[in-house]
């Protein structure tokens, strides 16, 4: 099975995705307003040859996330989330080993502000693997459905 559609992985490297719909909002109130909890990585994608943002990938567990699409069970029917990440300046992998085909959950996801505009995002995953990436707290996140639908994540934070 393959983990994301060839049309979509395409326009992902191309930077063809539909940025244009994607709701800015600070890592912290994404965090706020939704849970990556469950979720299931992709990949990280790192555009070095042109910018220094990053992309993280990630299908987007609709049980947690009700608001943002029906709940399924089925992984491959889950939304794609796309977290566009602006002036990367750094990104550290740690605890990562094979697991034998084994897709990699997300445990948990957390946000440490270093100034107004600089924040470490941290997300840990039920295996011991963990990415943190130093970036500027404003992010695009786009979320799209199985049939390349932009779905709404303009939720208000509380």
């Amino acid at each position: 099975m393959s983990l994301i559609p060839e049309n979509i992985a395409f326009r992902l490297v191309e930077g063809s995705l539909p940025w244009e719909q994607s709701t800015q909002l600070e890592m912290r109130d994404f965090l706020r307003l939704y849970t990556l909890h469950d979720s299931y990585w992709i990949g990280l994608f790192t555009e070095c040859a042109w910018d220094d943002s990053s992309i993280l990938v990630i299908r987007f567990d609709p049980v947690w996330n009700a608001t943002v699409s029906q709940p399924t069970s089925i992984v491959r029917n889950w939304p794609l989330l796309f977290l566009r990440l602006s002036c990367v300046s750094s990104i550290q992998l740690s605890g990562f080993s094979n697991n034998e085909g084994t897709q990699r959950g997300i445990s948990d996801a957390s946000v440490e502000y270093l100034s107004e505009e600089e924040v470490v995002t941290k997300i840990n995953d039920f295996y011991g693997g963990s990415v943190s990436l130093h970036h500027f707290s404003r992010v695009d996140a786009l979320a799209l459905s199985e049939n390349e639908t932009v779905l709404n994540l303009s939720g208000t934070v509380s």
